[in-house]
């Protein structure tokens, strides 16, 4: 039987008795017409008349009516109220239908002699005790109708002055006291079980509640709504272990470009809202069928079916990379970002989730390092390219262990007398069977193993021991990664390198990219003021090639600007360029710092940088990176 939710207000006994009486009502029904029945037979036998049929017949047709009307009741949906109306009729009906077949006992009773008399004794009992029993998950209904034909019956048979009959009403008087009791303890019991049922399926519900809710948590980005790296890979290696799976699919990662100095600059609220805006710009462009996640803190992550034809493939990328070049509106101003694509095509590039995500990585990481904005496809190529890295990276491990790294330097002189005043450092590794490896590609690997620190010791140790060496002007220049700035151990290290070779940190000048201290802002700021208290100076390496915002500029803690040689290139015939050198150049000298500029390459090139007002300078034109022996120092 199925029962409406009853809201607030629907105690599960109510609905329990209810259950309990659809079962029980029909069995009671059937025994008082049984009882009406045989009663009737033998009063019929003894003394027909046409009153006995009349009434007998109206009583049964009552009782068939009743229990057919309960027995329809399973079919049908209650609601609580409708469940406690039936349940007061049950009681109203077993007081009427007590007295009703009472009185036609009692009429019978003169009619009759000793044995039909013992019939009706018999009848009412059973009647009584029936009642009881059928609506013991009613108390009210079995004790009113224990009254209201159990009171009658006693006082009737008790006055009959008949013994037996006396014996009988006192007999009967202990049974129904003893059935009341047992119904009172019986409805106390059951009303308990089904309170302690309803507690259980309480704590279920709220028990699955709140497992649908960690599992919600478990597979569901918090601010974005997007499935989460959890969730992303479990689809992925289904998707991947489906026999079914035959056609080719992309995965794809998508990595926002200069979001760090959001939170930075905006504060984490604004980056919370562009990670949401951007998720938001990502659903409406993409397919409705298509996943797509949230899998770091700025890295969003999508598979695909999608065609594998590379120019559509590009188009996507293009059609992503355009959405995140739109300004996202913040409380604080506009905010511009961009973003960067990396796609893997299932099977070519790979058939585990580890391998897709790995090529999907290495090509992102390709579109990130040619131009911000744009998108890469894993080819043969980039496999090509990978194997030669894990080569690079296994002789890197090598020859930090046997120090076959080397230093170059090159010099910063001043402009305007050509005279050298300091030299910067620059790592170089010839391996014997790699061959030349450029910096910037044994670097990136070296962070990315976490042996940079390595390097940066062993070639900090080699440019002290020179240092020493060198008239007492001149200062050392020398680059730091992002992993060495944030480690203090390390910075630790390098001033024990120093001390140890009795050189002053005041000659010692730590190169710090943009990128670096964006990395981290509040954190490289406080490094970075660690080292200048240290004693140490702290340049600012390739100024406007990063973020070049004037909003951050004044929370770093440096000492020289390096202007990036990009606006060297074309100074001479680009006015832009120029205004832009020239107000860098008055911003060194309100933030009271020295400047220095890189990629100087003709003589046009510096006599123009004089012009502008900048002396201190670097590049081919003065001097190409070479050999300390290779440079006259003075």
């Amino acid at each position: 039987m199925r029962l409406a939710d009853g809201g607030a207000r629907s105690p599960q006994v109510v609905f329990a008795q209810f259950n309990e009486l659809i079962t029980k009502v029909p069995l009671l029904y059937a025994i008082l017409l049984v009882n009406s029945l045989s009663l009737a037979y033998t009063h019929y036998a003894i003394a027909p008349d046409y009153l006995t049929i009349y009434v007998s017949a109206f009583l049964c047709v009552t009782c068939v009516t009743r229990a057919i009307r309960w027995y329809r009741f399973k079919n049908l949906t209650f609601s609580l109220e409708q469940a406690i109306h039936q349940i007061r009729m049950t009681v109203f009906f077993a007081n009427v239908m007590g007295i009703g077949f009472s009185w036609w006992a009692y009429t019978l009773y003169q009619y009759g002699d000793f044995a039909l008399q013992s019939h009706v004794a018999y009848y009412l009992s059973i009647t009584v005790i029936g009642i009881i029993i059928c609506l013991i998950h009613l108390p009210a209904a079995a004790w009113s109708a224990s009254v209201t034909v159990g009171v009658p019956f006693v006082i009737f048979f008790t006055s009959s002055g008949e013994p037996v009959f006396i014996a009988i009403a006192s007999n009967f008087i202990m049974v129904v006291a003893v059935l009341v009791m047992i119904t009172l303890s019986y409805y106390r019991a059951f009303s308990s079980v089904i309170d302690a049922k309803q507690t259980l399926e309480l704590q279920n519900r709220q028990t699955r509640k709140l497992n649908a809710q960690n599992e919600l948590l478990a597979n569901q980005d918090g601010l974005t709504k997007l499935a989460n790296r959890r969730s992303f890979a479990n689809f992925l290696n289904k998707k991947l272990a489906d026999e079914n799976q035959q056609d080719s699919f992309i995965v794809g990662l998508i990595d926002l470009d200069g979001f760090k100095p959001v939170n930075d600059i905006h504060g984490h609220a604004a980056g919370d809202r562009v990670l949401t805006e951007v998720s938001a710009r990502l659903k409406k462009l993409l397919p409705k069928d298509i996943m797509l996640a949230r899998i770091g803190g700025d890295e969003f992550a999508l598979v695909i079916d999608h065609s594998t034809d590379h120019k559509e493939i590009q188009l996507l990328g293009k059609g992503i990379t355009e959405v995140l070049q739109k300004p996202f509106t913040m409380r604080t101003g506009l905010v511009q970002i961009s973003g960067s694509c990396g796609f893997a095509i299932y099977p070519e590039a790979g058939n585990t989730a580890d391998e897709l995500m790995d090529r999907a990585d290495f090509a992102l990481y390709e579109a990130k390092s040619r131009a911000r904005g744009c998108s890469i496809i894993f080819s043969t190529e980039h496999e090509q390219l990978i194997r030669q890295k894990s080569q690079v990276e296994l002789a890197l491990t090598q020859s930090v262990s046997s120090q076959q790294m080397t230093l170059h330097y090159q010099p910063i002189v001043d402009g305007n007398t050509g005279k050298i005043v300091g030299l910067e450092a620059l790592a170089r590794w010839f391996h014997s069977e790699l061959g030349h490896i450029p910096p910037d590609q044994f670097i990136a690997i070296a962070e990315k193993t976490g042996i940079v620190t390595e390097i940066t010791l062993s070639l900090f140790e080699q440019a002290i021991q020179q240092l020493s060496l060198w008239p007492e002007p001149l200062y050392l220049s020398f680059n730091l990664s992002v992993h060495d700035v944030i480690n203090r151990k390390t910075l630790v290290q390098l001033k024990h390198i120093l001390d140890k070779h009795g050189v002053a940190s005041s000659r010692v000048q730590f190169e710090i990219t943009e990128t670096t201290m964006m990395s981290d802002l509040e954190h490289c700021s406080n490094i970075t003021r660690e080292l200048q208290q240290m004693g140490f100076k702290i340049a600012l390496d390739d100024f406007g090639s990063g973020y070049s915002s004037l909003s951050y500029l004044h929370k770093l803690a440096f000492d020289t600007l390096k202007i990036d040689r990009s606006f060297v290139h074309n100074l001479h015939v680009d006015q832009r360029s120029q205004g832009i050198v020239k107000t860098i150049l008055a911003l060194c000298e309100s933030f009271n710092v020295s400047c220095t500029v890189e990629g100087v390459e003709s003589e046009e090139q510096k006599d123009l940088l004089l012009a502008l007002g900048c002396t201190h300078m670097q590049g081919y034109y003065f001097y190409r990176p070479a050999n300390i022996e290779q440079f006259t120092l003075r």
